[in-house]
């Protein structure tokens, strides 16, 4: 047999296994992407069905982005591209759709669910009901990463009508770019995040905490001046 030809045999037999492994790392099944949830709590959870089947029941901390909906690509758009997303709908069909979307216009690590709710259910895999407050645009879970970092964070727990925290805004400001890569400055809005304050039992402000990878290591009340603030990091 001529060489080239086996050659070129040989060469679709990789392609075809390349392409397959591909194909498997993009679709899981479902035991597989509980797992992957599990393993990769950054990751974000995509529901593309409708609000309607949405409300009757999903995967805890999925988010309903529907891809039917006219809205679909410039709602996906604005999602980081570097994120790991698992993505799912009722069969997998609609899920497998917006997955391809979002590869082809740059997002690293999409992910569907073989199979969709029909096949999670059959494997006895749980879904909720519970949301969280529609009214937090920031939730606990997320509020956890942002203040678990290598720099120290200095987060202001702050509401738009509190005297000190709108003098105090400028000065964090300052400190958020005069402090690059040694304090990252969080300005936290307790009026559009209700239930989280509720839960960090914050109950007057202006507060001022220092997390270090985390863990709270220094914290103020009220007003503050710039070059005592400057002394805790």
């Amino acid at each position: 047999m001529n060489i080239k030809f086996i050659s070129f045999l040989f060469s679709i037999l990789l392609l075809t296994i390349s392409c397959n492994s591909q194909n498997a790392a993009q679709a899981l099944n479902p035991v597989a992407f509980s797992e992957k949830m599990k393993t990769s709590p950054d990751a974000v959870v995509l529901d593309v069905r409708t609000p309607g089947e949405f409300s009757g029941g999903f995967i805890a901390k999925a988010t309903n982005v529907n891809f039917s909906d006219t809205d679909f690509k410039s709602e996906i758009s604005k999602l980081d591209k570097n994120k790991t997303y698992l993505v799912y709908c009722l069969s997998g069909k609609r899920s497998g759709a917006a997955a391809g979307y979002m590869r082809s216009i740059g997002f690293k690590d999409v992910i569907n669910l073989e199979g969709g709710i029909l096949a999670w259910q059959s494997n006895n895999l749980p879904l909720t009901t519970e949301v969280a407050s529609p009214s937090d645009k920031i939730s606990f879970e997320a509020y956890t990463q942002m203040i678990t970092s290598d720099t120290a964070v200095l987060v202001d727990y702050f509401a738009p009508w509190c005297a000190p925290c709108i003098k105090m805004k400028p000065m964090l400001e300052e400190i958020d770019k005069e402090y690059a890569g040694k304090v990252k400055v969080i300005r936290l809005d307790i009026n559009e995040n209700k239930e989280l304050a509720k839960k960090l039992k914050i109950v007057e402000i202006p507060i001022l905490k220092i997390f270090i990878k985390g863990k709270e290591t220094w914290m103020h009340q009220g007003y503050i001046e710039k070059a005592d603030l400057i002394k805790q990091f």
